[in-house]
């Protein structure tokens, strides 16, 4: 199971001309966002003189024994926890190119399944996988993914089934109108296409950053969700590609503006379970966002998989990313302004 594809939200949202570029409405079945509930409060754990999160690019659930935060420390780019406790257990990883060593540390191109975690090295076009036990991660068997005629890097890669994976679309082709690829490891064939883009002007990289997406899938691999930063929309589809339904979601407490230097950001796909789906709304300009990144809080929703929003409250403090743990009932996050801490929340 995998969020997606990974986005530092105020970073990656910089001045891109904003427009509206979507689709007929009348294509789309009209959802009503709820109204938030009390804000959530969290427990901080700290982790003085144990680690040090430069800078973390995800965090994961690993079948709700380890909870791992990848990072860019050159100490060891992957931090492993033991849940429910949290206790730290060690730093593991390297660049380079031995044992346990990535020419390309794949900080956010990370999948789990069972007690495996699973890398995406960009450099050679790879699935690693490996098994994560209380002192170490061991190695188990490689994969490639890739697909014939591809010429750029496969991003926001999301393992559906252990046969299946979804990414976006890199054929960058203006003749395509395919958002994303469904690919079978060790198969350079595409299974079959996913989604298509509204229909607009734009092409290559401004198409993509305009409908910049993130993806998840349920535990059974039955269900794949697309939700896009940039617009107020999602899509449903089953586990072969059909389309089961698209949303417009109708938020009477967001008031934004067309604005032709910023994009205004809704919200990112960060768990999912066979039942329900658990994002990070933003609601705001990133511009904003980076301007009051010390006091800008993010907003925790869960919502099932027909369309249904069932819970909507602010964090108590500023959250740059999260994941979740149903059999626990907590959402473990961390902030980029505290180095050492992770904080625990409870579902509500």
């Amino acid at each position: 199971m995998k969020h997606y594809f990974y986005i530092i939200f105020y970073l990656l949202s910089i001045n891109i001309i904003s427009c509206s570029y979507f689709e007929n409405e009348q294509n789309y079945i009209n959802v009503k966002a709820i109204e938030y509930q009390q804000d959530i409060t969290s427990v901080e754990h700290t982790f003085e003189n144990q680690f040090l999160i430069l800078n973390p690019a995800d965090i994961i659930n690993v079948s709700d024994k380890y909870l791992i935060i990848s990072d860019s420390n050159a100490d060891g780019f992957i931090k492993v926890f033991k849940l429910p406790e949290l206790d730290f257990l060690y730093s593991w990883g390297q660049q380079g190119q031995g044992p346990n060593e990535f020419q390309y540390i794949p900080l956010n191109e990370i999948n789990t399944v069972d007690n495996k975690i699973i890398f995406y090295e960009i450099g050679t076009r790879f699935l690693r996988v490996y098994e994560v036990n209380d002192t170490t991660l061991t190695p188990v068997i490689e994969y490639s993914l890739k697909f014939e005629g591809q010429t750029n890097t496969l991003t926001g890669i999301t393992r559906v089934k252990d046969d299946l994976y979804i990414a976006e679309n890199a054929a960058m082709s203006d003749e395509t109108n395919d958002e994303l690829i469904a690919l079978q490891p060790n198969n350079d064939k595409p299974l079959f296409y996913l989604g298509n883009f509204p229909n607009t002007q734009l092409s290559g990289f401004d198409k993509l950053y305009e409908y910049i997406k993130t993806t998840n899938a349920s535990d059974d691999g039955s269900k794949i969700a697309l939700f896009y930063l940039y617009h107020n929309k999602f899509k449903i589809f089953d586990s072969n590609g059909n389309l089961s339904n698209k949303y417009s979601v109708n938020d009477r407490d967001i008031t934004h503006a067309e604005n032709e230097l910023m994009k205004f950001q809704f919200r990112s796909i960060k768990h999912a379970s066979n039942d329900y789906l658990y994002l990070m709304g933003m609601y705001e300009y990133g511009e904003e966002i980076r301007n009051n990144i010390e006091t800008f809080k993010t907003t925790f929703e869960k919502w099932d998989w027909d369309g249904n929003q069932i819970h909507r409250a602010k964090f108590d403090r500023p959250v740059h990313n999260f994941t979740v743990s149903e059999k626990y009932g907590k959402i473990y996050a961390y902030s980029h302004l505290e180095m050492n801490s992770i904080f625990e929340f409870t579902i509500p």
